[in-house]
């Protein structure tokens, strides 16, 4: 029987054999699948059909770590937590995923620059204590809903929750002083403020002059 190159439902995608798991991972948004004989043919494989495999427990097979740098997550359940003999998450990790759900990141990890940008599903995240730099990990995370990120993180950079509009709940002792790296958080506040006849950017209220008490800056809304 001929052979049709099997693909992605997600993304369309092509999906690669994982031998040691007898599933099926699509190589770019790395949603995990299983194959089951049809007897009709079908636009994934002759004669198979696929479905997205069900959550289990994570394994230490799960997961391609060379070096300390985790490189290929090749598990099949949604709620993930990173081994703690990792050190760097690589983009190749995670990104574009369209299948995990929740990440806990232990204290051994340093670096994680992009390694969860795009991942659609995405809705909670831990940060443990250690790494200082978020490094634009979580951009473009569209459903991330809640974030724990530690007292190690010290700065925030505009684009590291780029796009996470849904972001709302976040535990992060430095967050007053980088309320603007969350627009869908900054946004609720200055609702909030409008509604109650406050400055928009700061919460202060106004003078008889239309002014900030607080920041100084004039009222612009009505």
């Amino acid at each position: 029987m001929p052979f049709v190159e099997a693909k992605c439902q997600n993304c369309g995608g092509i999906l690669s054999l994982d031998s040691t798991k007898n599933i099926w991972i699509c190589s770019y948004c790395h949603t995990p699948y299983i194959f089951e004989k049809t007897g009709k043919e079908s636009n994934i494989a002759d004669g198979m059909i696929a479905d997205m495999v069900k959550d289990s427990d994570v394994t230490e097979t799960d997961f391609l770590i060379k070096d300390g740098k985790l490189q290929v997550y090749r598990g099949i359940s949604r709620d993930v937590i990173i081994p703690d003999n990792v050190g760097e998450i690589c983009t190749s990790a995670f990104a574009y995923s369209t299948h995990l759900q929740t990440v806990v990141i232990p204290e051994s990890v340093r670096k994680m620059e992009g390694a969860f940008s795009s991942c659609t599903a995405l809705r909670t995240v831990e940060i443990r204590n250690g790494i200082k730099s978020i490094g634009n990990a979580f951009a473009n995370c569209t459903a991330l809903e809640a974030v724990t990120i530690p007292e190690s993180v010290k700065y925030i950079d505009e684009n590291d929750f780029k796009g996470c509009n849904n972001l709302v709940e976040i535990d992060y002792p430095y967050l007053k002083e980088f309320e603007d790296c969350f627009p869908a958080l900054l946004e609720r506040k200055r609702t909030e403020r409008k509604n109650n006849g406050l400055c928009i950017y700061c919460g202060g209220k106004f003078s008889i002059f239309g002014t900030c008490k607080v920041c100084g800056k004039k009222k612009d809304y009505k």
